[in-house]
């Protein structure tokens, strides 16, 4: 569906909600959707830098799926990473505690997730010690291609954005999932104090979840998009 035919169908129940309201209920409920389903897959790439650890996630993925470094599969790695070889600066002190060099490289690659950050490592037998510690991993210590494919949401529309001609609501899932996002909306401006009506609010938050149902049922048939590559940091 047309992200600006969502619109007017919120606007059509809600004539007094400010444009960028609208547009805001309408992003928010295409997270919502997009957070409790598999339904919209996108896949994010950058070149990484030598020896760096993390690479910050975009906020809009909601699940990883897999990662490749130079277009070879890294599995995830099982259990955490004893020793942190990324360099810390202390707050309270300013006190840097700098990289450890690495000399070494190995293709027995892993990632792992830490605070919003994906975290790159491979393994090297005795690659780090510390404070009478001993890890075998340490950061990749080579330069290539990251490719992370996601179960995610897609960027947020704009009131600009959202008049284009072109734009459509969840272009690039499979079917059409507008209809549930303009119910999201709905309910939405349903239970705000200006134009309260329960009855209605809990009317299209049924269709709505109705729409999540269908979405779920879709994702567990196994379809698949494209998705889109962006040359950004995740």
């Amino acid at each position: 569906m047309k992200a600006q035919k969502v619109f007017e169908l919120i606007k059509r129940h809600h004539p007094s909600m400010p444009g960028q309201e609208v547009v805001d209920v309408i992003n928010d409920g295409v997270d919502e959707l997009c957070r409790r389903t598999s339904i919209y897959e996108q896949s994010y790439s950058q070149d990484t830098e030598k020896a760096q650890r993390y690479y910050t996630l975009d906020a809009k993925i909601h699940k990883i799926i897999k990662v490749t470094f130079n277009e070879v599969l890294i599995p995830r790695l099982q259990g955490q990473v004893m020793i942190d070889d990324d360099e810390i600066v202390e707050s309270s002190s300013d006190t840097t505690h700098a990289i450890t060099s690495i000399s070494t490289t190995s293709n027995d690659r892993f990632w792992y997730e830490d605070l919003g950050r994906l975290g790159l490592v491979e393994k090297v037998s005795g690659a780090m010690s510390r404070a009478d510690k001993t890890s075998n991993y340490q950061s990749v210590n080579a330069v290539g291609l990251l490719r992370i494919k996601t179960y995610s949401s897609p960027a947020d529309f704009t009131v600009v954005t959202i008049a284009a001609a072109g734009a459509s609501v969840l272009d690039g899932a499979k079917g059409d999932f507008g209809k549930y996002i303009s119910d999201y909306g709905i309910a939405h401006g349903y239970r705000s104090p200006d134009n309260l009506n329960l009855q209605q609010a809990e009317y299209f938050e049924a269709r709505f979840e109705k729409g999540v149902k269908e979405a779920r049922k879709l994702g567990r048939s196994g379809y698949a998009s494209n998705g889109r590559i962006m040359p950004v940091d995740f």
